[in-house]
């Protein structure tokens, strides 16, 4: 579990991904999130799948 996490937080990292938000986010939205889109919860990938924030 922590060698996950800890690879998660490195990929974050790489992406320029502030790790908080995006593990708030992750939290906020799997339940909700199909089976088959869950790609767009890795760190490579939710820069540009995340909600866009209401201004």
């Amino acid at each position: 579990m922590a060698a996950g996490m800890y690879s998660f937080m490195a990929s974050c990292k790489k992406n320029r991904i502030n790790e908080f938000e995006w593990l708030r986010n992750v939290f906020e939205r799997i339940q909700s999130h199909k089976q088959k889109d869950l790609y767009q919860l890795l760190p490579s990938n939710w820069q540009q799948h995340r909600p866009k924030p209401i201004l």
